[in-house]
């Protein structure tokens, strides 16, 4: 038995080419460079990190105008994209980075530049090129995606890191309340204590009082004329 398989032959378009609107093809999902401007725009006001931004977009630049390897480099792109995000939602104020995560983001922007270079001679050689060094290019796709998987896991070290800073700085500042609010009971206890003293005291000089005052009006009392 014989089952049909579809025709071949070129269809006929149903509106006429001269209608239809000329839609841009992008290697990258649009949604990548919405994302990674977002990141360029809110990273201008620290340097390091815009410097990174700058380099992943100049790695999903390659990707897009990829002669050879497309895939590849669009998967190192996204890689890239991904590391990207990982670092804004460690960050939440570009202006207090700590340390373990600003150097992280130098290394990454120097690691991203030296990708560009390597990548675009894979991605922009000609076609005898790439089949003189297939293996060699194989070879040095596979080192940048394990260069990216290594520097995703130093943003997680450093990100962990900071989140067990913010957590001792958090457990010190609690420590400090604690005592401080310790202080302030036994202080109430001792005012509290000194009232009650007072009280007494009062109490028991009430009937001295009383008699002298008696005492003092009767004297005044009996020396009227």
């Amino acid at each position: 038995m014989r089952f049909p398989f579809p025709s071949r032959a070129k269809r006929k378009p149903r509106t006429s080419p001269t209608t239809r609107e000329p839609r841009p093809s992008h290697a990258l999902p649009d949604v990548l460079w919405t994302s990674i401007q977002a990141l360029k725009e809110s990273a201008d006001a620290f340097p390091p990190l815009k410097s990174a931004v700058g380099g992943a977009i100049a790695v999903c630049d390659i990707a897009e105008r990829a002669k050879h390897s497309k895939s590849d480099a669009c998967e190192i792109a996204l890689r890239t994209k991904a590391i990207l995000d990982a670092v804004a939602d460690a960050v939440p104020d570009v202006l207090a980075i700590p340390p373990p995560m600003l150097q992280s983001i130098e290394r990454f922007t120097v690691l991203l530049a030296d990708i560009q270079c390597r990548i675009e001679v894979i991605a922009l050689a000609d076609g005898l090129s790439r089949l003189v060094h297939l293996n060699r290019n194989e070879r040095v796709l596979r080192d940048i995606k394990a260069q990216l998987d290594d520097a995703y896991q130093d943003f997680l070290t450093a990100s962990a890191l900071r989140l067990e800073v913010q957590q001792a700085q958090l457990t010190a500042r609690q420590a400090h309340f604690a005592v401080k609010q310790t202080h302030i009971m036994i202080h109430q206890r001792q005012m509290a204590l000194d009232i009650s003293k007072v009280a007494a005291a009062t109490t028991a000089i009430a009937p001295d009082v009383s008699w002298t005052l008696f005492y003092s009006r009767l004297v005044v009392f009996l020396a009227s004329p």
